[in-house]
């Protein structure tokens, strides 16, 4: 192999080394989804691209992967602005999908088998449901501080045997035994707007356990606050 093609070669490996890592990970739910990424995964496909329309591409794709690819609204709302210009042999057809959509600057995602070419602000919204187990924060047995021991006149009102006296007080300080203080708590200092901006965007309390419905970003900044929350109950 000659030199330059030696080095067009690794200039390429490494364009899809960066496209992937950019790229969302296909996650599958189902069996189709299983489906759809092995077909991506163990495909290899050779495009010759040059201005080509985002449609056209996805059409070559769809074809040669026998795989069911469609474009969201938010992606045909873009129009023809979407060009591709790209030149790859024998690269594997997910290495080959990352590299197009990085550089039309969108994204992809598996759904019921099906490949959806997606723009960048509908994966940010784009939810799913997570279970948080917080008992442990809800229904923690709660402290109560020893008695208060004191000697008084015998017989005076109130006095116990031989005039002692005791008092004892529950401390409920920082209990969140109430459900609604922490949905609040998590709606008041996670995920900003996005529990009144996402219909999508839920969060509730059921039998101790937390169920959440929110983006990837969402869920992380969740899952930190409860963890804050355990270390200083």
């Amino acid at each position: 192999m000659k030199t330059s093609n030696l080095l067009c070669a690794i200039a390429l490996l490494a364009c899809s080394a960066i496209a992937r890592a950019d790229s969302p990970k296909l996650e599958a739910k189902t069996e189709e989804d299983r489906k759809t990424i092995a077909a991506l995964e163990s495909l290899k496909v050779s495009l010759n691209f040059t201005d080509a329309k985002l449609a056209e591409v996805v059409d070559f794709f769809r074809e040669i992967t026998n795989v069911n690819i469609v474009m969201s609204k938010g992606v045909k709302d873009g129009g023809d602005d979407h060009t591709v210009t790209l030149k790859v042999d024998d690269l594997k057809a997910i290495d080959a999908l990352s590299l197009v959509a990085t550089m039309v600057e969108l994204s992809y995602k598996v759904e019921d088998g099906v490949l959806m070419i997606v723009t960048k602000d509908e994966v940010k919204k784009d939810t799913y449901l997570e279970l948080y187990d917080v008992r442990d924060l809800i229904f923690h047995l709660r402290d109560f501080k020893a008695p208060e021991i004191s000697l008084s006149t015998a017989g005076a009102s109130g006095d116990g045997a031989l005039g002692i006296t005791t008092t004892s007080e529950e401390d409920t300080s920082g209990s969140l035994d109430d459900p609604a203080v922490l949905v609040d708590l998590i709606k008041n200092h996670t995920c900003g707007t996005s529990w009144s901006d996402n219909p999508k965007a839920s969060c509730e309390i059921q039998n101790g356990i937390l169920v959440v419905v929110q983006t990837k970003e969402g869920h992380e900044q969740i899952s930190s606050l409860v963890e804050k929350l355990r270390q200083y109950k």
